[in-house]
């Protein structure tokens, strides 16, 4: 059985756990594509069970697996544990000839006992191991050359699919970071900005690593020629165009409200224009928008036609079914600024939901179209212009969102 490392007194084993923590992938949720990669793994290696196994201090944590419920063992009783120090892939026909894994439990077990065993090691970019993607079999047998270099790339697939997880995560948590910090707006969008170009490359490359490693699969032939295999394949690239829509949204929010160009705007004009640009979908809902009398207003024209088109869009997206859209955009001031509303009679949103839609990535309901960042992006409009975003229910249900601009320093209307 592997032994337990004083990671005091070996610093190689120190690091790599500090790399393992930047992760945050133990004891959160596991990235969903991981599913699909372990499901590919066995169908690739013509095994009945895959797993993919991160390796902590004291413990193996099987995050995604299939053939097996996933779940937390001694890391003293992991045949991974042994894996993850080896200096390539493992490849047993029978551990019980194995001297490395003969007494261990996986292999001495009564029942279920692990003959068949193989492993590819998960190196996160600064070459620490993290654990391994590991296929294994109650029954002696071995991998073809073509599976064995298989094993490899899903393996590969496996860290892009963590790496990106953890780009995103920070970038969610700068988001958020931002948007408290309303007295340093500025100081916090140009950091924001900073922040989308640095990591922008970080992102696109598990991405891309992603796309490649799946086109690499779908033209193996054990893939290319089997249906389900391909089927994974093909969900594996779906995913990936999902996480790059993502990823763009995510960018675009983070540069939102930076630098205002502030102008005297015909809101009239303005809102003519975003509802031009939705003709098609507001004909194919269908929806029809009522403009009041809408005045000169001070503002970045460009970000607030972003933040009324958004606002469309979702009253669109949101309609009753069986039902046509109604929106009316209006506008009147107070003596404080300017009220720019936009009121539909969709499904409405629960007041216990109403501040927490304005936060990035949150949709309303599971199956909600769209990224979640529409109104968190209206949200960081209305604060880089020092004002403020509501959202309360329309008369007779739907939902009315508001948006106060206040007036330019020592003006008044």
């Amino acid at each position: 059985m592997a032994e337990l490392l004083d990671t005091d007194d070996d610093p190689a084993e120190h690091r790599r756990l500090a790399v393992l923590e930047r992760y945050g992938i133990i004891g959160a949720p596991a990235p969903p594509d991981l599913d699909v990669i372990v499901r590919l793994t066995a169908r690739v290696c013509e095994a009945p069970q895959a797993a993919v196994n991160i390796i902590s201090a004291d413990q193996q944590h099987q995050i995604a697996a299939v053939g097996i419920a996933p779940s937390v063992c001694s890391r003293s009783d992991s045949m991974c544990a042994v894996s993850i120090t080896a200096p390539g892939q493992v490849l047993v026909p029978d551990a019980r000839l194995d001297p490395r894994f003969a007494a261990n439990p996986w292999v001495t077990a009564l029942t279920g006992a692990v003959r068949f065993y193989a492993a590819s090691q998960l190196h996160s970019p600064e070459g620490e191991t993290l654990g391994t993607l590991c296929v294994f079999a109650q029954e002696v047998r071995s991998l073809t050359e073509r599976q064995r270099r298989a094993l490899d790339d899903l393996a590969s697939l496996v860290v892009d699919v963590l790496d990106l997880h953890r780009h995103r995560q920070l970038l969610h948590h700068a988001l958020q970071a931002a948007d408290q910090v309303r007295t340093e707006l500025e100081r916090s969008n140009t950091a924001l900005e900073q922040f989308a170009g640095q990591v922008s490359h970080d992102l696109k490359n598990p991405l891309t690593g992603i796309t490649g490693h799946a086109g690499l699969l779908a033209e193996l032939p054990g893939v290319s020629g089997d249906t389900q295999a391909s089927a994974f394949v093909h969900r594996i690239e779906s995913a990936t165009y999902r996480m790059n829509r993502t990823i763009e949204a995510a960018l675009s929010l983070a540069r939102t409200g930076g630098q205002l160009h502030l102008t005297d705007t015909d809101l009239q004009a303005l809102v003519q224009d975003a509802v031009e640009d939705l003709r098609e979908d507001l004909a194919r809902a269908p929806a029809q928008v009522c403009l009041g009398m809408l005045p000169t207003v001070s503002c970045d024209s460009t970000q607030i036609r972003r933040l009324v088109q958004n606002l469309l869009a979702n009253a669109v997206k949101f309609r009753r079914p069986g039902r046509p859209a109604h929106i009316e955009v209006s506008c009147d001031n107070d003596a404080d600024g300017w009220n720019i509303r936009v009121t539909d009679n969709g499904v409405g949103i629960p007041p216990e939901q109403r501040r927490r839609v304005l936060e990035p990535f949150v949709r309303l309901g599971g199956d909600a179209p769209g990224s979640g960042i529409g109104l968190a992006t209206c949200m960081r409009i209305a604060v880089a212009h020092r004002g403020t975003l509501t959202i309360d229910e329309a008369a007779g249900g739907g939902t009315r969102v508001t948006c106060h601009l206040p007036y330019p320093p020592g003006t008044r209307t």
